[in-house]
């Protein structure tokens, strides 16, 4: 068949699991969460077997699949406590900082699996991960972006 006459949403039922490489640094948050969506991934693929609607067998490979893809992450999470120090940025800490403009930013720094830019959610891998780790209220570091540097005072650090 065609790939033109294939919907999108076949496509995340095809092909290999993507490869997890390494550890996956990640919070004993994210751990529970993942436990927690296998276990329904795996209550789906048994309330569908036996069935044979097509959309049911669609729904069961997908769910299989999400089953497979969440076991191969837990295989793979090494869970990382919180920095020990309050005052120190670390995994897990919360980090206020503000750049020449006054302007405020909020960071949490996470593992690369949980990280979300956009909520402020960054991974300690990240360059600005990177430049943040160690640092202490008060500190200046340089934050490596595309369109140039950017100087951020920490402003204050705190554990999560």
């Amino acid at each position: 068949m065609s790939r033109a006459f294939v919907k999108e949403s076949d496509a995340e039922t095809e092909g290999p699991l993507p490869q997890i490489t390494g550890p996956l640094h990640v919070s004993a948050a994210t751990v529970a969460a993942w436990q927690e969506e296998l276990a329904a991934a795996d209550a789906e693929v048994a309330n569908l077997r036996g069935s044979d609607a097509p959309e049911d067998r669609q729904a069961m490979s997908s769910a299989k699949r999400r089953a497979d893809l969440l076991r191969a992450r837990l295989a793979a999470a090494v869970v990382v406590r919180p920095a020990g120090s309050a005052d120190e940025v670390g995994f897990g800490s919360v980090v206020v900082a503000e750049d020449e403009d006054g302007r405020r930013w909020t960071f949490t720094l996470v593992g690369g699996e949980e990280a979300d830019p956009a909520a402020g959610r960054i991974s300690w891998q990240s360059p600005l991960g990177e430049a943040l780790m160690g640092g202490r209220a008060g500190d200046v570091v340089e934050w490596p972006r595309r369109n140039g540097p950017l100087s951020l005072t920490l402003r204050s650090v705190s554990a999560s």
